[in-house]
C-alpha cells in the first residue's frame, strides 16, 4: 500500500483481535480518527477471534496467522511488511508484541515507534528487563493510566516521567441511562422491576475473578439480602466453564446467580442493572467501567490498576480491596439501601466522565500523541505541513 504523503500511516500490532479491551479500545480508536489527516491498519500476528459481537469488515486488517510462541523469523517478516507498507508509525502494544514488533520496526527503519501498555505485564525477570530494554527503543511510552505507568515503573525501573497516560474513552451516543432499556433487560430476562441486581460484564478469565463476586453472593444469601446477580459474558474453555458452574453449585447461589452469556447490546445490559461490579485482580483502564458511567449504573470495583482513576472512592463510586468478598458484600448492601447515595455517586461519575473520558477526549489524544511525536523527530517534516487542518 503507498500511503498518502499528507497522511501519517499508524500500524497498530497487535497478537489477536476478538472481544476484549484492549482491541476493541483499537477499534474504537480507529473508528473516529480523522481520517483526513490519519490512515489505519491493523496487523494481527496471530489470529483473529470471530465473535458475534465484533464486526472487522470495516478496518483494514493485515492478519498473518502466525503460530504461538517465539518465532525468531518475525522480527524480519516484519521489517519486509513494514518497508513494503511504509508506515509512518508502528505503534505496538502489550508484551505479545514488544520484542518482535520493536525489532522488526528498527530493521525497517521506521520513523517513529511507539509502544502502549494497557494492564497485565510480565512481572519476574528476564521479562522486566526486556521490558525496560525495549520501551527505551521506542519513541515514546504510553500506558492507558498513571496508575499503571506507576506500577510498570515500580517492576522494571523504567522513568515514570518518560511515560505518557492516556485514558481510553466512551462514545455517549452508544452508552446513556434510559429507563426504557431497563424495563427491556427485565423483561427478556425475567427479572421482577423491583428485583435488585447488580451485575458484571466480562469474560470467564482468571484475572477478572468472578469467584469474588460468586462469594459476596453467597455472603448476601446468608444476610438475608434479596440480591440477584447478573453475569454478562462467558468462556469458549469447557474447563472454565465447569469451575464456574462448580462453584456456583458448591456455594448453593443457584438461585442467586444468572448467568446470561455474552451479548453485544451492552447499552441495554449495563441499563438493568441497579449496581456495577467488577473484580478483576488486574486492570489497566476498564473500558466496562467507563460504560457503566455513562450508562448511569454506580459502579463498585476492586483498588486495582488504573480503577482508582476512573472511580473516586465515594465521590464518583466504591472501591474495595482485591479479593476481599466480604469486603464487596458490604458496600453491595450500603448502596442497596441507600438510594441518596446511589444517586449522588451517579451524578457524580456521569460529570467527571464527560469532562476526563469522552471519545472525543480519546481521539483528541491520540491524534496529538501521534502528530507531536512525529513532530519533535522530524520537525521540518513535508508530510506535516501538507496534513489538513494541521497548524504547524
Amino acid at each position: 500500500m503507498v500511503t498518502s504523503d499528507s497522511k501519517l500511516h499508524v500500524a497498530h500490532l497487535v497478537n489477536y483481535l476478538g472481544p476484549a479491551g484492549k482491541e476493541r479500545g483499537i477499534m474504537k480508536l480507529i473508528d473516529n480518527i480523522d481520517t483526513e489527516r490519519f490512515d489505519n491498519t491493523i496487523i494481527c500476528v496471530n489470529a483473529i477471534r470471530e465473535h458475534a459481537g465484533m464486526d472487522y469488515s470495516r478496518f483494514r486488517i493485515i492478519n498473518l496467522e502466525m503460530p504461538l510462541g517465539n518465532n525468531f523469523n518475525l522480527p524480519f517478516i516484519l521489517k519486509k511488511l513494514f518497508r513494503e507498507e511504509k508506515f509512518d508509525i508502528i505503534h505496538t502494544r502489550s508484551w505479545g508484541t514488544l520484542l518482535e514488533g520493536i525489532l522488526g520496526a528498527k530493521l525497517a527503519g521506521a520513523p517513529i515507534v511507539i509502544h502502549g501498555e494497557h494492564g497485565t505485564f510480565p512481572e519476574k525477570w528476564p521479562h522486566t528487563l526486556l521490558q525496560n530494554l525495549f520501551w527505551r527503543w521506542s519513541d515514546q511510552m504510553v500506558t492507558v493510566s498513571a496508575e499503571l505507568g506507576k506500577k510498570l515503573s515500580n517492576a522494571t525501573g523504567f522513568p515514570f516521567e518518560r511515560m505518557q497516560h492516556l485514558l481510553n474513552g466512551v462514545d455517549e451516543s452508544l452508552f446513556f441511562p434510559d429507563e426504557n432499556l431497563r424495563s427491556e433487560f427485565r423483561k427478556r430476562f425475567e427479572f421482577a422491576e423491583d428485583d435488585f441486581i447488580v451485575g458484571t460484564i466480562g469474560r470467564f478469565y482468571p484475572v477478572k475473578n468472578h469467584p469474588m463476586l460468586y462469594r459476596a453472593a453467597k455472603r448476601l444469601k446468608d444476610r438475608g439480602e434479596n440480591v440477584k446477580i447478573a453475569v454478562v459474558g462467558g468462556t469458549t474453555s469447557p474447563v472454565w466453564q465447569k469451575e464456574v458452574d462448580d462453584l456456583i453449585a458448591e456455594l448453593d447461589i443457584a438461585d442467586r446467580v444468572h448467568l446470561l452469556g455474552f451479548h453485544k447490546e451492552v447499552n441495554l445490559m449495563l441499563n438493568g442493572m441497579d449496581l456495577f461490579t467488577l473484580t478483576s485482580f488486574s486492570e489497566g483502564c476498564s473500558n466496562v467501567i467507563q460504560e457503566a458511567i455513562f450508562s448511569g449504573v454506580p459502579v463498585i470495583a476492586t483498588r486495582v490498576g488504573g480503577n482508582p482513576e476512573l472511580v473516586l472512592h465515594n465521590e464518583t463510586g466504591m472501591l474495595v480491596p482485591s479479593d476481599d468478598d466480604k469486603a464487596l458484600a458490604d458496600a453491595i448492601v450500603e448502596l442497596k439501601n441507600n438510594d441518596e447515595k446511589r444517586k449522588k455517586l451517579r451524578e457524580n461519575a456521569l460529570n467527571n466522565g464527560e469532562q476526563n473520558f469522552s471519545l472525543r477526549r480519546m481521539i483528541e489524544r491520540y491524534e496529538n500523541l501521534y502528530i507531536d511525536t512525529y513532530r519533535r523527530k522530524f520537525p521540518d517534516s513535508e508530510k506535516l505541513k501538507k496534513m489538513k487542518a494541521l497548524n504547524v
